[in-house]
This record gives C-alpha cells, structure tokens and sequence, in this order.
C-alpha cells in the first residue's frame, strides 16, 4: 500500500465513526437539514467501496476489489481502509473544501483512526452508537447479512475511540442531530 498522504486543514474534518447499525449515515442525514444554508458549508465525503449501491442512505461509489485496488495503486484516494470484508476509500477530490476554507465530514472506521489522526491531526472525532439491541433490530432490518454475519457484527470487539463528542441514537433522530448541531456550533467558535 502507498503512503497516505498528509490531509491539510484537517481543523475542519469531522471524522464519525461506530458500530454498524448505530445510524451515522441517518444522524448525518438529519444535520444535514438543519444546518442554516447561509451558514458554513459541511461537505461530506462521498466514499468508494467495494459494496454494490444498495438503495440505503448513503450515496457511495461502488467499485469492484479490482477496480479499488487500481485507484489504490495509482494513488487516488486520500485515504483508504478495510472493514468487515470490504474496502473503503476516500478520493483527494472531496477533501477539497478544507483547502478552499469549507467543512468536511467523513463517515470512517474506528480502526482506522489511529490512520486519520497521523493523516490529519487536527481533526474532530464524533462517536454514534446505540444499545445492543438497537444495532441488532437496525442490522436485521438493513437486509444485507444474514443472521450469524449480524451476530458476528454484534460480538467484535471494536477498539477505544477519543472522541470529542459521543452521541446515543437510541432515541429521537431529530434529538441526535440537535446535539450535533449544538456541539458544531461551539466548535466553529473555538479559535
């Protein structure tokens, strides 16, 4: 694998990472709508993985692992990772809004953390998780593993995050992305 490259301005990168079934992609969806549209723009990184489109909430780029693994070679993502048998990356391009002074959000992996934080230092980390048995009735309902892949889910053992901000979506999704909203309000006043 090539060296990943140092990702600049990462003051304003928001990495969000949990466990499968903990709702990032709806949580990101409802902030998303709430921001004020005058306000600063939030950019969020469109993905590249090696998953067919599925019709769920987030819009990736669905490549083949051959495929991947050529854009890989050649350098083309800003950053890439591996998780529960699938590959992720992240194209230069949509990082960019850092450079121009923008936000950027980007739905990660907690494994991959250790990665970003040498990759971008100054980066945000936000954890969305929820109870067990909401991430089991979440993954069931997804449809895409069967029940002893959910299960497998469900049992690994996920390292530690250092988050600067841990939300619980276990309740209203409205609530979630309100604190969000609240926390990146503060945030864009820190100096």
């Amino acid at each position: 694998m090539k060296h990943l490259p140092t990702i600049p301005h990462s003051e304003r990168l928001i990495v969000v990472v949990g466990p499968s079934g903990a709702g990032k992609d709806s949580v990101l969806q409802a902030w998303a709508g709430m921001r004020d549209p005058g306000g600063p723009r939030v950019h969020q990184a469109q993905r590249v993985i090696t998953r067919p489109v599925d019709g769920g909430t987030e819009r990736h780029e669905a490549v083949s692992r051959d495929d991947f693994a050529a854009l890989q070679a050649a350098g083309a993502f800003a950053t890439a990772w591996q998780a529960h048998g699938l590959h992720y990356g992240v194209r230069h391009h949509a990082l960019a809004a850092l450079v121009a002074g923008g936000w950027v959000v980007l739905n990660s992996s907690r494994a991959h953390l250790p990665t970003l934080r040498q990759q971008a230092p100054g980066l945000s980390v936000v954890e969305i998780t929820a109870p067990p048995a909401v991430l089991a009735q979440r993954l069931v309902g997804r449809g895409r593993e069967d029940a002893v892949a959910v299960s497998a889910r469900l049992q690994r053992q996920a390292p530690a995050v250092q988050a600067d901000l841990t939300l619980v979506n276990d309740s209203s999704l409205h609530e979630v992305a309100q604190g969000l909203q609240r926390w990146w309000m503060a945030r864009q006043a820190m100096p």
